[in-house]
């Protein structure tokens, strides 16, 4: 579980530190399932124009699954790998609305840590 929630902190620190990705949130209001094939679930929380993460709360709650193994969920999270790929791959589930799906991949793939735009800065 420590390695999951690790994933999601550095995921949810970058986010907050890249501003051009808020407004894509600012009007969505939205509970993402994270869950691994080794047990381990998170849920991430839109809303307000704010995200945040739930570590223990009840998986029914969310609009929008995602599940597969936790270096999947790490591609995705890092902005490595595409949503849509790793599903049409197969080595993740995500159940959801496209709409709902299309926006998650852009903030996922948006927020991949610029490493290389600090050393032009």
């Amino acid at each position: 579980m420590i390695k999951m929630i690790e994933e999601v902190n550095s995921f949810l620190k970058t986010f907050k530190d890249q501003g051009h990705i808020l407004p894509l949130i600012q009007h969505a209001e939205l509970r993402i399932s994270l869950s691994t094939t080794e047990q381990q679930s998170v849920q991430l929380v839109i809303k307000n124009g704010e995200i945040f993460a739930l570590y223990e709360s009840q998986q029914d709650q969310a609009i929008c699954q995602i599940h597969g193994g936790l270096q999947e969920l790490k591609q995705l999270l890092e902005g490595k790998e595409r949503l849509r790929v790793l599903q049409r791959n197969g080595v993740l589930n995500v159940k959801g609305a496209l709409r709902t799906v299309l926006l998650l991949e852009s903030l996922f793939y948006l927020t991949k840590a610029q490493t290389n735009l600090a050393e032009i800065i």
